[in-house]
């Protein structure tokens, strides 16, 4: 165990190496995240609010508790060997596998565990932990499950709010009997309440209150719908009215009023297909519902419209100018209505809508950000807020708005009639009307006119299926006083179950600030940082928060007036490269994010325990939770330049004297392991652990960099490949040992005298990385060395016989024993590398005379294929254990090679193998094992 000085803190410490520095369980991990990032999985915390591009909790709490324990390796007197270290780390993995089982929240006893864990490694008392890029609150929520002292700062006031509910507002009114008078009076219900279930039968009690309020209201605006004759001629409830906006046809000949449709499907599940059919009477249009035959084809896309009166195709910068110049206006789609057990699709003219005054909200009546990435209604006529929502759904909301305001009364007098003092009474008002202002922003995702009906599910779906609110030219208008998706009971009932959720494991030790970081901290404790920062340009996290700001200003900026003291979510001093706040100057705006990183890093340098290294999150791909065409290609759906941002990250960490000693790729995307859907695409997120750069760090040259990348990176990689990297995260992966030696300098100089830059140290550990991978051709068999160097040159095509020949003497090896050993096929003097699909469906590997690791590679990808998991374990049972692990270690190279080349589908041949080989060395030793065994007894 080493020890350094750190001059700035005046204190020497103990580096020992925690467990993120050396090993994490990623396959475990990355399912947990996957899981967690799926809709439909229930009430969960990321319930109560929308954020974009949310940090998964499993990925937040297992990089915590890392954080804190300490590796094997830093104890050599407890775990002298080799074995003894991997033993005691497995121990801790199973803790951590234990952390990302599904609904945690319900395993309180699990929570217990990994915090008497890290007691052992910090002297009995855990480090408060700070996150100063809080934004949707997922690190400090687990830092307080997990028994911290959670610290979550931000500039964003709805990132603020958000944090303040998970951390203050909840955990201060746990085991809290529910004030309502309807529990009061019920002496079954008024004990027994634990957790948070008392806050969130409120919430319900008085959402309800709110709903009756509402309908009295505005009731007379959401009528009812008779069914037809054949569904029993009774009224009932609609769930949806299905609208598609109109242009003018810029055709003088026709100049009529346009419909843009992306689908008329109404409904694609099976046996249900039912479509809207256009039915043209002069210049109008009307509707009717078919079950049969194709739809008309969409009549707007990315690329433009079509016109369905008179043909003509519009481009879309005249779809633009029509609508800015003639305006956009809506006609009537379809109605959804309910039957009970499903739903029933009725002509747009089933029923007549009543007349509505628009009324107008001076909060609501502000400019979108004026930036095409995030906002695309802008571009055709809709500039402002309140032109997102119809005269009805804005009438809704600014009645909601107006009743959560109202009944802090009622929520006042029964707290206090229940017991409450004066100020306790108050501040459980503000907790409900602040939980009752969640529920009215879960509307408001599905109250716009953006939100769109989907036909393979049959239900309005939120404005935010991307990072961007994009133009939508059908859309649905939910019934937000039914009981279907969007409407207000059922949003209440859903934030309330989410409530509940995060009292089942909530900390008692939390705030929420709205600080920039880095700015100064009033905490003189240090602390443990880890922290999901900003990503260059990706997500415009101010200007979309304006979407939910401005109403809740309206509703609940009384409560919070710091919060809410200016119209618009502040945006100058936001972290991100937005060139329109530097007027359209991408070289200001990337040297603002630049230096704030700096800054923040700086910053965060002074306030952290040394004895835990700081942990970032880098996303190189965001997924949400639903993505997809949302009509307007303007909205940007991958607006980060990865190098760029990926570069400036690690800059600034070390211009603030960090090192970075790990790096771990952790997939949240909800396909990462299914290899019939899998992709080549990389890592949902990078992981950094980083530590404090010693003052006294040395210099070196560029030989000396050169030198020890390749004295320590080959044992690095061989580790990672042992923890079962997938190939395509290879690469980032390796920048952690890479970019530990590099940065374990002050500087590493060129001949010519200058720092070597982080790109330059990044070329040369991606070159050490291709160096180390081709040394581990040593490894293998003559005829696999020599079917890798043949598929470098020429792939799966045909070569010269010639050629293939001075190869294999070259290699040690011959032709005709490469036929044997059916890794080619030579006829006609060519010769080329026998395909997958030409491979013996029949191949006994104990049979082989000749056996290669190039064969089994291909065999047990081709068993994967056909066969599935349980095929392929099969077969590299038969293999055995060092000619398996030799095929995933050459699945490594060749898709280096094939990445290299550009040969995608290839590349993913190898890269799934990877992923599912611990799937299948379980099942190779589980499963098949039993099945022989049964063949055995019978």
């Amino acid at each position: 165990m080493g020890e350094y000085r750190v001059t700035s803190e005046s204190q020497t410490i103990n580096n020992r190496k925690k467990l993120i520095e050396v090993a994490l369980p990623l396959p475990e991990i990355n399912d947990a995240s996957a899981y967690d990032k799926m809709p439909g999985i229930g009430p969960h915390p990321k319930g109560i609010h929308h954020w974009w591009a949310r940090l998964p909790l499993p990925t937040a709490r297992a990089v915590l508790f890392a954080s804190v324990v300490d590796d094997p390796s830093s104890h050599p007197d407890k775990f002298p060997t080799e074995e003894a270290q991997n033993t005691e780390r497995e121990r801790l993995f199973d803790i951590v596998r234990e952390l990302m089982q599904k609904k945690l929240h319900e395993h309180p006893e699990v929570y217990a565990k990994a915090r008497a864990e890290m007691l052992k490694h910090v002297d009995g008392t855990l480090p408060p932990v700070l996150d100063p890029f809080s934004g949707g609150g997922s690190i400090p929520l687990e830092a307080a499950r997990l028994g911290f002292d959670a610290h979550a700062a931000d500039l964003n006031p709805i990132a603020v709010l958000l944090n303040k509910c998970n951390l203050e507002l909840v955990p201060r009114w746990l085991d809290q009997q529910p004030v309502n008078p309807k529990v009061r009076q019920n002496v079954l219900r008024k004990t027994g309440w634990r957790g948070a279930g008392g806050l969130a039968e409120d919430v319900r009690y008085y959402g309800r209150l709110v709903r009756e309020r509402a309908t009295e209201k505005i009731g007379h605006l959401y009528p009812k719908v008779k069914l037809p004759k054949e569904y029993g001629g009774r009224e009932t409830n609609v769930i949806a009215w299905l609208w598609a906006r109109t242009i003018q046809c810029p055709n003088p000949a026709c100049s009529a009023r346009a419909p843009l449709v992306r689908s008329f499907w109404l409904c694609r599940k099976k046996p249900r297909y039912m479509h809207a059919k256009p039915m043209l009477k002069g210049k109008d249009v009307s509707f009717v519902i078919c079950k049969d035959g194709e739809p008309e084809k969409e009549t707007t896309s990315g690329k433009g419209a079509r016109c369905l009166f008179c043909g003509q195709t519009i481009s879309k910068a005249q779809v633009r100018e029509m609508a800015t110049r003639h305006g956009v206006n809506e006609v009537p789609l379809a109605v959804v209505a309910d039957v009970g057990r499903g739903r029933i699709y009725l002509p747009s003219d089933a029923v007549i809508c009543p007349e509505i005054d628009r009324p107008e909200v001076q909060e609501i009546e502000q400019d979108m950000t004026n930036d095409r990435r995030w906002f695309s209604p802008p571009l055709y006529g809709l500039p402002r807020f309140s032109d997102i929502f119809t005269s009805r759904q804005l009438t809704a909301m600014v009645t909601l708005s107006d009743l959560i305001k109202d009944i802090h009364r009622d929520v006042l007098r029964d707290a206090k009639e229940a017991g409450l003092a004066s100020a306790g009474a108050e501040d459980y008002r503000k907790a409900v009307i602040t939980c009752l202002s969640l529920v009215f922003d879960r509307c408001l995702r599905f109250n716009d006119a953006l939100a769109h009906w989907a036909s393979s599910n049959e239900k309005v779906m939120d404005v935010f299926g991307l990072q961007a609110i994009p133009m939508a030219w059908d859309f649905a208008e939910a019934n937000i006083l039914g009981d279907s998706v969007g409407a207000w009971n059922t949003c209440s009932d859903y934030v309330a179950d989410c409530i509940e959720v995060i009292g089942k494991s909530a900390g008692n030790n939390g705030k929420g600030r709205q600080i920039d970081a880095a700015s100064s901290w009033n905490d003189p404790r240090a602390f443990l940082v880890s922290t999901d920062p900003p990503y260059y340009d990706n997500i415009g996290y101010a200007a979309l928060s304006d979407f939910f700001y401005v109403w809740l200003r309206r509703t609940i900026g009384n409560l919070y007036p710091d919060l809410f003291k200016t119209i618009l979510v502040p945006k100058a001093p936001e972290l991100t490269a937005a060139p329109e706040r530097f007027e359209g100057n991408k070289e200001k705006a990337k040297e603002h994010f630049e230096s704030g990183f700096r800054k923040a890093f700086s910053a965060l340098r002074e306030k952290m325990d040394l004895r835990f290294p700081l942990t970032v999150y880098y996303a190189f791909k965001q997924e949400d939770e639903k993505a997809g065409d949302d009509g307007d290609s303007e909205v940007s759906k991958n607006g980060v330049d990865r190098t760029t941002g990926w570069e400036t990250l690690l800059d600034a960490l070390l211009t603030s004297g960090f090192q970075i000693t790990a790096t771990w790729p952790v997939r949240a995307s909800q396909k990462w392991r299914m290899v019939a859907r899998g992709t080549n695409a990389l890592a949902s997120y990078i992981v950094l652990a980083c530590r404090a750069r010693p003052s006294d760090a040395l210099q070196c040259t560029r030989r000396d960099f050169m030198n020890q990348l390749k004295k320590e990176l080959p044992a690095a990689l061989k580790h990672l490949q042992q923890g079962n990297i997938a190939p395509v995260d290879l690469a980032q992966a390796a920048i952690g040992p890479g970019m530990a030696i590099f940065s374990r300098y002050a500087k590493v100089m060129e001949s010519s005298g200058r720092p070597m830059t982080v790109r330059t140290a990044l070329n040369l550990i991606n070159q050490a990385l291709d160096e180390v991978l081709a040394e581990q051709e040593a490894e293998f068999d003559a005829d696999t060395r020599w079917a890798l160097a043949w598929f470098d040159q020429h792939g799966v095509d045909e070569g010269e016989f010639g050629v293939a020949e001075t190869l294999s003497r070259a290699k040690n090896t011959a032709v005709n024993g490469l036929v044997q050993a059916g890794i080619i096929s030579a006829r006609g003097g060519k010769v080329r590398l026998v395909k997958r699909d030409e491979l013996p469906a029949d191949w006994d590997p104990t049979a082989d005379k000749r056996l290669t690791v190039w064969e089994a590679t291909q065999h047990l990808i081709r068993a994967l294929d056909k066969q599935g998991e349980i095929g392929a374990a099969e077969l590299l049972s038969n293999l055995g254990g060092g000619l398996g692990e030799n095929a995933r270690e050459l699945s490594y190279r060749l898709y280096k090679i094939c990445e290299r080349k550009g040969w995608s589908s290839e590349a993913l041949a190898y890269n799934s193998l990877v992923l599912v080989w611990p799937e299948l060395t379980r099942l190779a030793t589980s499963q098949v094992g039993k099945m022989r065994q049964g063949e055995l007894e019978f």
